[in-house]
């Protein structure tokens, strides 16, 4: 569109007509800029960049499972050794034993 824009030879009339499409080819021009990105980046590299994160993910997510079934176990004990040794007793447990 912006193409046709400047072909247009920036009329007024074409950018009133298809402004929002103007107004976003500028901001993500501008956003490029800033980057520094010259050219945008190959499909295939896009897709070797989300493979290796998909990698790193299954693999992050297995070290979280394993550390949350042992915290699970943690809470488990204790709660145990709460329970044994008295100290989980709120104050409305110990009226109702009196």
């Amino acid at each position: 569109m912006y193409v046709a824009y400047r072909k247009a030879g920036y009329s007024k009339k074409f950018k009133a007509e298809h402004e929002s499409d103007i107004l976003l080819h500028q901001a993500a021009k501008k956003f490029f800029d800033e980057s520094g990105l010259k050219k945008l980046p190959t499909v295939k590299s896009l897709q070797a960049e989300y493979a290796a994160l998909l990698a790193e993910k299954k693999s992050a997510y297995a070290e979280y499972r394993k550390a949350r079934d042992e915290m699970k176990e943690l809470l488990t004990v204790k709660a145990n050794v709460d329970r044994l040794m008295g100290y989980d007793k709120s104050e409305t447990d110990i009226e109702a034993e009196r």
